[in-house]
């Protein structure tokens, strides 16, 4: 949970600095470290707007070499609490009448999952050389003499 007290906040623009942990959002504490949110809150009659952007240093595994690395990460969204709203989504969710705290843990939850790359490679893969050719070259352009069995079989022996 990550609970945000709004009842003694009057109309208007708010900031908070909030520094939950990994396991605030049931979130693995040995991928996800050293994590800020930095909400804003725009408090008003029946409603507030939670915008906020979400921090983390992520442990990752790199696509490319296997190797443990770790990366920043960052992602940005808004949450808005309204009297009105009848059922949760995404981007609106119901504030009762009698609140005293806002929980925007599922949404910085999610925002910071999101923020994780699809690809992940590390700096030093980054700068290492893909191999693009295998195999040994030979006189007549094929590399791989696998195919020379293919090719006694068509009965052709030349290019």
């Amino acid at each position: 949970m990550l609970q945000v007290r709004i009842a003694p906040l009057p109309d208007g623009l708010h900031q908070e600095s909030l520094e939950p942990t990994a396991d605030d959002f049931g979130l693995d504490p040995e991928t996800f470290s050293d994590i800020t949110v930095d909400l804003n809150l725009d408090v008003g009659v029946d409603r507030v707007l939670a915008a906020y952007t979400v921090r983390s240093t992520a442990r990752l595994e790199c696509d490319r070499t296997l190797d443990l690395y770790d990366q920043e990460i960052e992602g940005s969204h808004a949450v808005l609490f309204s009297a009105t709203a009848e059922e949760a989504d995404d981007d609106v969710r119901p504030l009762p009448q009698d609140a005293t705290h806002i929980d925007v843990a599922d949404s910085v939850r999610d925002t910071l999952l999101l923020a994780v790359p699809l690809r992940k490679v590390s700096p030093a893969a980054r700068a290492a050389e893909i191999p693009t050719e295998f195999g040994a070259s030979s006189e007549d352009g094929i590399a791989d003499d696998r195919w020379e069995a293919l090719r006694a079989l068509r009965g052709d022996d030349t290019d």
